[in-house]
């Protein structure tokens, strides 16, 4: 029983301060910093830390009519013990009716009930409480009624400690309990009934201490839920913010894509994953064609505009999950997975052809001047770590600009030494520099 109730609250918890957390229509950040001693500022808002302090505290009451509920049973004996007449009213009294009720209220805090239910529950213990008590007491003489009253007045002020209700029903609770005590020192088996008044005012005085303290407390809890809400906002935000810059850490500033550590690391976790067949992977190099000369002969605006656009161009002719970064310069690296020989030529292909189409609006220029590119492709072989396939595929990448650029050349396999290339498709070009 006991578990099932924590596992509720721990629910109602996560579920107020998942609530708190997001809602600002709800909790806006200027009632975190206000000075403000209760939940006052709506209704929602009132309910919601209702459901939080009760998953937070309800323990604790649970605890003390646990508690509460044993210790009655234990005060049996002593009453026989100090009084066998006792014996029949405190089977009835203690046995029956106050274990009774203090079993059903346990059961009662087991989950969240309206407030008001919640707050009567403190009223209904100091009445039990005081009433049994000087019940007992009254049957067994004068002493025993002051000890008991005196200890029944002393046990409701530890409960004020532990029951987690609006103040406005702690005050009630602490009324019932002086009214009752007051009510029964001057109705009771007391030779003074002044003196025994006068005593139970100074009690009484004890027990208001005891519900000032209650008071201070629920300040700190109200401060210390919006000191959590703050916290863990603020943790939000700089999860935000550390995604955002792991986000802008990971990409070319110029183009937007993947800069060439981010795709070292794709590619360090592409080998690690097992579930990945390696002979299904596919490294393309593309190298802008005649870029130095575009860059020394229209300045270097039009050289980043030149990159941005092949950039561009080759996103648009991947496939989903193939990956692409700028590996540096006028250079990229394409990183295909799943993929077999004539799907990784064709994508090359496709990218080729892209970046053909592309047209680079320079100033001083009548027309627009067309931009080409050439690709070195390299399938998967052997026991190939990275660094190897990325250098046959640099290597075919040269053989494409030496036969001509514009064009896509397939790197030979490693044991072949790479004396031959194959070349995919292209157009010749004149500059072959």
């Amino acid at each position: 029983m006991r578990d099932n109730h924590r596992a509720h609250s721990q629910r109602v918890y996560n579920d107020a301060l998942k609530t708190a957390m997001t809602d600002r229509v709800m909790l806006p950040d200027r009632v975190l910093t206000q000075d403000s001693c209760t939940p006052d500022a709506s209704p929602a808002l009132s309910a919601l830390y209702d459901s939080y302090s009760w998953a937070a505290h309800s323990l604790k009451a649970r605890a003390w009519l646990q508690a509460a509920f044993v210790f009655n049973f234990l005060l049996m004996s002593f009453d026989y013990l100090v009084s066998p007449s006792l014996l029949m009213p405190t089977l009835i009294i203690r046995g029956l009716i106050v274990s009774t009720i203090l079993l059903g209220l346990y059961l009662l805090w087991g989950r969240q009930r309206a407030s008001w239910v919640q707050g009567a529950t403190l009223v209904m213990v100091s009445a039990t409480i005081m009433i049994g008590s000087g019940a007992l007491g009254a049957l067994g003489g004068v002493s025993l009624f002051e000890r008991y009253l005196t200890g029944a007045l002393f046990t409701v002020a530890t409960a004020i400690l532990f029951f987690p209700i609006e103040f406005r029903w702690t005050v009630a609770g602490v009324i019932a309990a002086i009214i009752l005590h007051a009510g029964m020192v001057i109705t009771g088996p007391i030779p003074d009934p002044l003196l025994a008044l006068s005593t139970s005012c100074f009690y009484s005085g004890a027990i208001i201490a005891f519900a000032t303290t209650r008071k201070a407390a629920l300040r700190s809890q109200w401060k210390g839920f919006k000191s959590k809400i703050r916290e863990l906002r603020d943790q939000e935000a700089l999860a935000s913010l550390n995604a955002e810059l792991q986000v802008i850490a990971n990409l070319d500033p110029l183009t937007g894509i993947q800069n060439r550590r981010s795709t070292q690391e794709d590619i360090d976790r592409i080998w690690s994953d097992t579930t990945h067949a390696k002979p299904a992977i596919a490294f393309l190099m593309l190298d802008i064609d005649n870029f130095k000369q575009l860059n020394d002969t229209f300045g270097h605006a039009a050289g980043d505009e030149c990159i941005k656009g092949v950039a561009n161009k080759i996103s648009l002719a991947l496939r989903d999950g193939d990956i692409v970064s700028r590996y540096g310069g006028e250079e990229f690296l394409v990183v295909l997975t799943g993929t077999t020989a004539s799907e990784a030529s064709a994508v090359a292909e496709r990218i080729r052809k892209s970046v053909e189409s592309f047209r680079l609006n320079t100033s001083g220029d009548a027309a627009a001047r067309q931009v080409t590119i050439s690709i070195g492709l390299a399938l998967w072989e052997g026991d190939e770590t990275p660094e190897m396939l990325i250098k046959r595929a640099d290597e075919a990448l040269y053989d494409a600009k030496r036969s001509g650029k514009n064009q896509t050349v397939v790197a030979a396999p490693p044991q072949d030494n790479g004396t031959h290339t194959d070349r995919v498709h292209g157009s010749t070009a004149r500059d072959v520099a």
